[in-house]
């Protein structure tokens, strides 16, 4: 019996073993590998140290994760079984470029060991750099040409500056911050968002930086415009008005776009000049139209006048070239004759008088109604533009009968 027993014995280990070789012949045991895309968690804690990756793009977009087990179990695994973590928060400083990977987490049906599990790579290293901030004043340029007489009178950013956060070597490169404005036409008040262009300090464009950040520009315009003078009264008998000049002689101007454009000049409080011998300047207040505010500059400019000594010239007029006016032609019986000397004193500036000819006079005097005899004729005459007379001349005309008619 015992040699019976002993024989069925080693007949059970041999089939058993049997059926485990065959069982694993059927079903061996392998390995597979699954490719899995690396999941990066935590890349904001990146920036709260004060770090930022040079790239976005990882050396590794994906891991390979090897796995030994039965057939029949690999080919229920799927890539998408697998989940692989890089967690950025194990970075704390620039010098940290090596990460080691979290191990792999299956997160299929399967009952796989960790021991089964191996993963490539099992670390990423780090493009890392050290993050800058640094604000820049906006510089608002503008291009195009304004209406005749306009001016910008100011261009302002809101925010006037931007804050531009990177890695610190291109921090360290930028030169300048623009947002550009075309004027061509403006002639009111201009109020738009536009983009910022960033430079280098070579005013070449850092194009990762541009249109990141945008502004409200606020552009004002106002009007140049002459100021002219108003000039009353008179001054003594014995002098004249000549030029004027005032200072400023042209003012910028603003106000609500409707009036400002029909405001082509500025006129000042009048300037007296009742009695005045001498040049002078004096301060003139200016009269600005309600809705108008002056630019720059105060409400009171000073206004010079040249006042200019009259001189005198006698100018002597042939008698022959005095008219006779009202005399009767068909009345031949009366002999007319202007006895003595004709001279005429004028009054005016140097330069006219100089050029007065007694022709230009064309002197004339009203015998109408004289009848014979000696008489006192005022003589008229045409004054030329800025003369005058210093006092009437009388001419002395003798009439007498012709011996005929005697």
């Amino acid at each position: 019996m015992r040699e019976f027993l002993k024989k069925d014995l080693i007949l059970k280990i041999f089939s058993i073993s049997f059926a485990v070789f065959l069982w694993f012949a059927i079903n061996p045991v392998k390995t597979n590998y699954y490719t899995v895309p690396l999941n990066v968690i935590n890349e904001e804690s990146l920036r709260a140290k004060g770090l930022i990756l040079n790239t976005k793009v990882y050396p590794e977009k994906y891991v390979t994760i090897s796995v030994r087990d039965r057939v029949d179990v690999l080919d229920r695994i799927k890539d998408n079984d697998f989940e692989v973590t890089l967690d950025l928060s194990k970075v704390d400083s620039v010098d940290d470029k090596v990460i080691q990977i979290d191990p792999p987490v299956y997160i299929g049906r399967e009952n796989i060991s960790e021991n089964n599990m191996d993963l490539k790579p099992k670390s990423v290293t780090l493009n890392l750099g050290k993050i800058e901030e640094n604000p820049f004043i906006v510089q608002v340029e503008t291009s195009g040409k304004l209406p005749a007489g306009y001016e910008i009178i100011s261009k302002v950013a809101s925010p006037d500056t931007v804050s531009i956060q990177a890695l610190d070597s291109i921090v360290n490169s930028v030169g300048s911050v623009k947002a550009y404005v075309d004027v061509t036409g403006l002639n009111k008040t201009l109020e738009i968002r536009k983009e910022c262009k960033v430079y280098d300090k070579k005013g070449v464009e850092i194009p990762e930086l541009s249109k990141k950040f945008t502004v409200d520009i606020k552009i004002e315009v106002g009007k140049r415009v002459p100021v002219v003078p108003i000039i009353s009264g008179d001054p003594n008998k014995d002098f004249v008005e000549g030029s004027y000049s005032v200072k400023p002689d042209k003012i910028l101007i603003t106000g609500d776009h409707d009036i400002l454009s029909k405001v082509n000049e500025i006129k000042t409080d009048p300037v007296n000049l009742d009695n005045v011998t001498k040049t002078f300047t004096t301060p003139v207040i200016l009269q600005l139209p309600e809705g108008i505010k002056l630019v720059s500059s105060t409400r009171e400019v000073n206004v010079t006048v040249e006042i200019i000594p009259l001189s005198q010239r006698t100018i002597d007029i042939p008698v022959d070239s005095i008219t006779l006016d009202g005399r009767k032609t068909e009345d031949a019986t009366l002999n007319y004759e202007i006895t003595g000397t004709v001279t005429v004193r004028l009054k005016g500036k140097v330069e006219d008088l100089n050029t007065v000819s007694y022709q230009q006079l064309l002197a004339t005097i009203d015998v109408d109604g004289l009848d014979e005899g000696t008489h006192t004729v005022p003589l008229k005459i045409t004054l030329p533009v800025n003369i005058s007379q210093v006092e009437e001349t009388k001419v002395q005309l003798k009439i007498t009968k012709t011996k005929a008619a005697e």
